[in-house]
């Protein structure tokens, strides 16, 4: 009886540091998320619009409507120098907007209106076909190139060097461009 009472206040003591423990999917993510900043990018959670909702998360009981979205982590590749030339654009898997390569449109009513803007999907094209399949959205700004990812389970840290790759080609990619339009914006071509 003893011994039953010390393992109850043992257990009570020591059940709270157990929860402190990380499960084995949060040391999964840590170890992508180190990866991934050994590669040169940085990692922060944002939201983005869902693009196929359930009809429960478009409207409530009530009737409101919903925006529906998800958190994602954007796994974002700093780019060499600041695009002047190249406009901001982000585009969907799947989605419902304009579509702007297979498999990849423009979010409802976001499209950016830019003499330039073909060119720079054009040579992101490429990169496109080789993202996996849950990587949700890519983006471009003016400073960076980001990849909305939903870390899905099985993958690991060699799905965060895969995109890590994608992005640098695809920084290099759009810094080539820059660097084409920058010297014809000086010869007076643009």
């Amino acid at each position: 009886m003893t011994w039953l009472i010390i393992l109850v206040v043992l257990l009570a003591a020591f059940g709270p540091i157990l929860w402190l423990v990380p499960s084995k999917r949060d040391r999964r993510l840590t170890a992508m998320r180190q990866r991934a900043r050994q590669e040169g990018m940085t990692v922060e959670m944002r939201r983005l619009p869902k693009v196929d909702p359930l009809p429960e998360e478009r409207v409530t009981a009530g009737g409101r409507v919903l925006q529906p979205v998800q958190e994602l982590a954007v796994y974002q590749w700093p780019l060499p120098r600041r695009l002047r030339h190249l406009p901001a654009w982000r585009l969907l898997r799947n989605g419902r907007g304009i579509q702007a390569l297979p498999g990849w449109a423009f979010e409802i009513g976001k499209k950016p209106q830019h003499p330039q803007l073909e060119a720079s999907l054009e040579v992101l094209g490429p990169l496109l076909a080789g993202l996996a399949e849950d990587v949700l959205a890519l983006e471009c700004e003016d400073r960076q190139l980001s990849a909305y990812w939903m870390e899905s389970p099985g993958n690991g840290t060699a799905e965060v060097t895969d995109i890590a790759r994608l992005l640098a080609a695809g920084s290099q990619a759009l810094e080539a461009l820059e660097l084409k339009l920058e010297a014809e914006a000086e010869e007076g071509k643009i």
